[in-house]
């Protein structure tokens, strides 16, 4: 159970930079990597992958960002917390149009959604791509930066999640719940946010000679005639501006709610229930 505690600051290291964190980012990472997911957890044992805020301190050859900078990125660790380190190669400047709070909610997930449809998928005006799970953390930055790109966007989602898709710019939404294979037939590309069942229904979904991606390595499916394959998001300084820019050209980032960091418990009953829209953020303070 996560408890709130009293730490000490930490002290950024040689090219790290510590930030006053304005908003912390919930992901459903963060709820396995607690869990033991992906290894023991060093103790204490302090999440968060994903934060925004000021520039307070900087290490030694870490003068990119002067005090005071509104920067997001991405921690090792820590997040949850008043105080965190980043990396610089893993940090980018806000845009001062940009809700700041908000922003720290979109590292993994906007990164995961640009590697994915730039790295993996090559995605090109004019394809038709489907994404299911679209209403997630990741989903809904895939939607909005593939319909961007110029391509069809066709989403899986709950129907209650139907508008809020369309609105952010899906041209066909299909309930998750109803046999959708036959009528997403014939995409050229498949984004998979969900894995398991999602992913199977997802390749029989691809034409031949079409590509398909999973953001859950391990997936064994696999089908003759359909490119795929599966990554885990690598955030890097660059596709943190890369979505910095899309995020001032109106890309948005859609917070379910937003919480006291003390209330991190909540946040992640929430996650662990699976039926969040977008994001949650806890925010310090």
């Amino acid at each position: 159970m996560l408890q709130p505690a009293e730490v000490a600051t930490p002290t950024p290291g040689p090219g790290t930079v510590l930030v006053e964190v304005t908003g912390a980012g919930v992901g459903p990472w963060d709820a396995k990597q607690r869990a033991g997911h992906f290894g023991p957890n060093p103790f204490p044992y302090i999440p968060g992958l994903e934060v925004s805020g000021l520039v307070a301190a900087v290490g030694d050859n870490a003068g990119r960002f002067p005090l005071g900078a509104a920067v997001f990125g991405r921690p090792e660790l820590g997040g949850y917390a008043e105080y965190a380190v980043v990396a610089l190669e893993k940090l980018a400047a806000v845009p001062p149009e940009v809700d700041l709070e908000a922003m720290g909610a979109a590292p993994i997930g906007a990164c995961a959604a640009l590697e994915g449809l730039q790295d993996q998928l090559h995605l090109t005006a004019g394809e038709s791509l489907l994404v299911t799970g679209a209403a997630g953390g990741v989903g809904c930055f895939v939607v909005q930066f593939a319909k961007a790109t110029g391509a069809r966007v066709i989403g899986t989602a709950s129907a209650a999640n139907r508008d809020f898709l369309l609105r952010l710019g899906a041209d066909e939404v299909l309930d998750y719940r109803s046999d959708w294979v036959p009528t997403a037939a014939g995409v050229d590309a498949a984004f998979d946010c969900i894995g398991g069942p999602s992913w199977g229904q997802s390749l029989a979904a691809v034409r031949d000679g079409g590509r398909a991606v999973t953001l859950h390595p391990g997936e064994p499916a696999t089908r003759d005639g359909v490119t795929s394959s599966s990554f885990n998001a690598t955030v890097t300084t660059a596709r943190l501006e890369d979505a910095a820019r899309r995020f001032a050209d109106g890309a948005r980032i859609e917070i379910f709610a937003r919480f006291p960091l003390d209330e991190a418990a909540r946040a992640h009953e929430l996650i662990e229930d699976g039926h969040t829209r977008g994001k949650l953020v806890l925010i310090p303070g």
